[in-house]
């Protein structure tokens, strides 16, 4: 069923890594400044969000920035930076910054979805087709943060949320080769841009979050 132009409700789908303090920012704004338009929200992976985008299943998408369909509109919302995520008794705390070649002498537990593609190229160029220094592939933050903190391997993920997550027994330590940037985007079929004011009174808050 395609979108209707006047939404009772905007349904949208979050792919995973996106939870943000943002987006509940967003959704608490959306929440008081148009109660009469609730939001539907559905944690889904990255690759369902865009194909349920492209079938009229969902309204709008939060996604991690990255190629998407010629039918959807991307537009980016936030951008944080990346960072090593390591044990804290690590001995890569001596250091202020990590070089990547001195976080891949231990396990890297790597993501997935590939977050940053600039960043991805360079590990593996690194690793140099050398698989059993990949300790295991994480499909979340939560079981990577998870796994750094047990000894398992280092990982990296958003500066924001291994702060966040600092309880859990990992600590953050920026990258010495320069900042590496993963965005989140709005997604939104090119067909709804003008369909539904609801859409866009949604996308133009999305915008005034910072």
């Amino acid at each position: 069923m395609g979108v209707s132009s006047q939404p009772s409700t905007l349904r949208l789908a979050v792919s995973e890594g996106v939870l943000s303090p943002q987006l509940a920012t967003l959704l608490a704004l959306q929440r008081a400044e148009e109660p009469e338009t609730p939001i539907l929200a559905t944690e889904v992976r990255q690759e369902d969000l865009i194909q349920g985008l492209e079938d009229g299943h969902y309204d709008l998408g939060i996604a991690i920035s990255g190629p998407t369909s010629l039918t959807l509109d991307s537009q980016l919302l936030w951008r944080d930076e990346l960072a090593a995520a390591v044990p804290r008794r690590s001995p890569l705390l001596a250091h202020a910054a990590v070089s990547l070649t001195e976080l891949l002498r231990y396990p890297m537990i790597q993501s997935y979805p590939r977050v940053c593609e600039a960043l991805s190229q360079q590990i593996e160029a690194l690793l140099a087709g050398d698989q059993t220094r990949v300790s295991c592939t994480s499909g979340s933050f939560e079981l990577m943060a998870l796994l750094v903190a047990a000894g398992y391997g280092v990982g990296i993920a958003s500066r924001t949320r291994i702060l966040q997550a600092r309880d859990w027994g990992i600590v953050m330590r920026p990258l010495a080769e320069g900042a590496y940037w993963i965005g989140t985007s709005l997604l939104r079929p090119t067909s709804a841009s003008r369909a539904a004011p609801a859409i866009s009174r949604f996308a133009r808050r999305a915008r005034a979050v910072v």
